[in-house]
């Protein structure tokens, strides 16, 4: 229920933003990996502190001990937390079954399924005890949901992830929450966010009209996602999310354009280039995007994140987090953040000049010889960005035909 442009998340992470050419893989019937453990905090039961972000990205966890390619997958074998054993062959089966491993289209479709599950929940209905919306699944429940307007692009990942809840006899809300966590981790550069579980089945389809608009007035999508609980901040923080989003909808002739040039890195070049005149070829900007770069409420939040990759990110993990309990007692469920691989930094896969900095980044980044730009987001060296991916991820890739 929040949709892809948390505004624009939430509007087009909301609305207008669909993924397409998503392929029909079969769910597998996943066994947990047996790649040793490293990555995610120990798991815990009840309601830790909602700190968000997890562990540092980088960090193992001491607890299972790092495997000897340094994967940073935690393995089954070193659970922590009884409640979490099934949840490892869950995530694999979507990390593999369904993504692959990789920062594709089931999973930027997953994280925007993810907003719009919980993007129609509502403190004013909370108050009065009404029918709410929130992140409870309902959008693998009810077949009617998944094919309202401002949730088109959506059907086929919420396809593949209904029968994973009947295969594991766990929550709809559990399956496509952690989905959304594993989505933000198949793109590297995404931050480990922690992973609740036991979320009971929803009670009520979500309501209608309460996903934002992204050519709403900005002070209408400011009051909706303060009926949500956030503060203009943190509704800055998940736009970012944009970064690994394309757009089908909101201008169709302009179907598959993304909102940044990096649209398989979850990195700060959103907001840089958002903030730039310049519409970059084969980029598309959300109407609610560039008003919130240039608004005097919201411009100083929005500017603040635009190349400064780990307050972003560390802001980012902590407002999807809070999104994705809402509607939740936190102290009804689980955390089982030990089952999350590391994040995969891309800081350190930037290109280095031969003084030794970041390269300049393209359109929008700034820098590079021909530019008077400020470099403000690094390039990524492609070479080092896929072996980070096949270090990291490597359970979950697909093996390369010959």
């Amino acid at each position: 229920m929040l949709s892809f442009s948390m505004v624009s998340l939430l509007a087009t992470l909301l609305l207008g933003i669909s993924v397409q050419g998503i392929p029909q893989a079969a769910v597998p019937s996943a066994t947990p990996s047996a790649a040793p453990a490293s990555g995610g905090p120990s798991g815990g039961g009840g309601g830790p502190p909602i700190t968000g972000g997890g562990k540092p990205p980088g960090t193992g966890n001491p607890a299972g001990g790092e495997s000897p390619s340094g994967s940073g997958i935690p393995n089954v074998q070193n659970a922590t937390n009884a409640q979490c054993v099934p949840w490892y062959g869950i995530r694999d089966a979507i990390m593999g079954g369904l993504f692959q491993g990789r920062c594709g289209a089931n999973a930027r479709a997953a994280i925007r399924l993810a907003f719009h599950d919980a993007g129609t929940f509502s403190l004013a209905l909370q108050a009065e005890a009404l029918p709410n919306g929130g992140a409870d699944g309902s959008m693998l429940v009810d077949p009617n949901e998944v094919l309202r307007s401002e949730n088109n692009g959506l059907q086929t990942i919420v396809s593949l992830l209904q029968p994973i809840t009947a295969q594991f006899g766990v929550s709809p809300g559990d399956v496509l929450h952690l989905a959304g966590v594993l989505g933000v981790l198949a793109c590297p550069g995404g931050p480990l966010i922690n992973a609740f579980i036991g979320r009971a089945p929803p009670a009520n389809i979500a309501p209608m009209g309460l996903l934002p608009d992204p050519n709403s007035p900005i002070d209408v999508l400011l009051a909706r996602f303060a009926d949500m609980g956030f503060s203009s901040r943190e509704l800055m923080a998940l736009l970012g999310a944009h970064s690994t989003g394309t757009q089908s909808f909101v201008d169709p002739a302009q179907a598959n354009a993304s909102f940044d040039t990096t649209v398989d890195i979850w990195d700060t070049r959103f907001y840089t280039e958002t903030a730039d005149a310049t519409v970059l070829p084969g980029t598309f900007k959300l109407n609610s995007d560039v008003n919130f770069a240039g608004n005097a409420t919201t411009s100083a939040d929005f500017s603040r994140f635009i190349g400064k990759q780990a307050i972003w990110t560390s802001e980012y993990a902590a407002a999807h987090l809070k999104m994705s309990l809402l509607g939740q007692s936190v102290d009804d469920l689980t955390d089982c953040t030990e089952i999350l691989p590391e994040s995969i930094d891309i800081l350190s896969l930037a290109v280095t000049t031969s003084t030794g900095g970041g390269g300049g980044g393209g359109g929008g980044g700034g820098g590079g010889s021909n530019s008077n730009k400020p470099v403000t987001d690094p390039t990524i060296d492609p070479v080092k960005l896929e072996a980070a991916i096949e270090q990291f991820r490597s359970i979950w890739l697909v093996p390369a035909t010959t």
